[in-house]
């Protein structure tokens, strides 16, 4: 049986970690990244990952840094065949990548060459893909650069977020390095072509940032992309007002030459808000140091009325 090295933090990693588990393959240690103060009394978490080696009895290994002789030294000690790099946070320098006797292999979601870097998801939702999946991939110093082994497609839903969709891939990306690790031998990889290769990026604050001048379905999907956390910002009366829930509006109004922004319409459950092109119904939204409240709410509360404007001093 294959002695592995899974490398991963965060949930997106669990399902594969879980899965490899499950299949029976020798885990003589799980890295991650080390543990974060969360919460209003800061006190330390366990990763995600860590939790489910702790439950597993497997041993946990969370360096500060990767790059150290310490942990190179750890790592080499194991003799693994595999390393599984799933979401780990930190780019592996060539001394580690040349550790396992087989392969370092890391599942990535995206169709690579598409959507290399550090936030695939979100940036499928954002660009309006309906399609996107899992591959894996043997890993190499470049960022996301190394021959492909599997891939797994799927669509995106219409309203999927990037939490949700992130939930699917993982799930995907499971099956997925299990079937690389049992058929690898017979695995021919495939050079990526490099011509066709998009790059993403750690979204920001201001990716955030609500341009009403966009069109509706541009910002439903930052909207997506940003759900359920960190989600988008706007403003309303001079304060913050982040956007909890929304759709594009397939009524049309008489006033789309209104500027963008402006509340058009105010409904039983929403309200409608001109866009560049085409209107957002907001459903739900959460007020400068409020809890999050329905559309109907948040309009009584405040009194809103058609003819302001969301964004004005954004």
């Amino acid at each position: 049986m294959p002695k592995i090295v899974f490398m991963g933090t965060p949930d997106f990693a669990v399902p594969p970690l879980k899965a490899l588990i499950n299949a029976g393959f020798e885990i003589p240690l799980v890295v991650s990244q080390p543990d974060r103060k969360k919460g209003r009394g800061h006190k330390l978490q366990n990763t995600p990952v860590k939790e489910i080696a702790l439950e597993n009895n497997l041993k946990i290994f969370q360096p500060d840094s990767i790059r150290t002789r310490d942990a190179v030294n750890t790592l080499k000690a194991v003799e693994a065949d595999y390393f599984i790099v799933i979401a780990y946070g930190k780019i592996l320098p060539e001394s580690i990548l040349s550790l396992p006797h087989k392969a370092c292999i890391n599942v990535h979601a995206s169709l690579l060459p598409k959507w290399r870097g550090a936030a695939p998801i979100q940036f499928s939702l954002l660009n309006g893909d309906e399609e996107t999946g899992v591959c894996t991939m043997l890993m190499d110093k470049g960022m996301d650069t190394g021959d492909l082994l599997l891939t797994e497609k799927t669509p995106i839903d219409p309203k999927e977020n990037s939490g949700q969709l992130a939930e699917r891939l993982s799930v995907l990306g499971a099956d997925l390095i299990v079937k690389t690790i049992q058929q690898f031998d017979g695995i021919s990889a495939v050079k990526q072509d490099h011509e066709k290769a998009t790059y993403t990026r750690l979204l920001n604050k201001e990716d955030r940032l609500v341009d009403w001048r966009q069109t509706a379905h541009s910002i439903f999907c930052r909207f997506r992309a940003l759900s359920p956390f960190p989600g988008i910002v706007t403003s309303f009366r001079g304060k913050r007002l982040v956007i909890k829930e929304m759709e594009t509006a397939k009524e049309r109004f008489p006033d789309q030459d209104k500027n963008p922004g402006t509340i058009t319409a105010i409904n039983a459950e929403s309200f409608d808000v001109v866009c560049g092109k085409g209107f957002a119904r907001i459903l739900a939204c959460q007020p400068e140091s409020k809890k999050k409240v329905n559309a109907q709410e948040f309009v009584n509360g405040h009194q809103v009325k058609i003819g302001e404007v969301l964004g004005d001093n954004d």
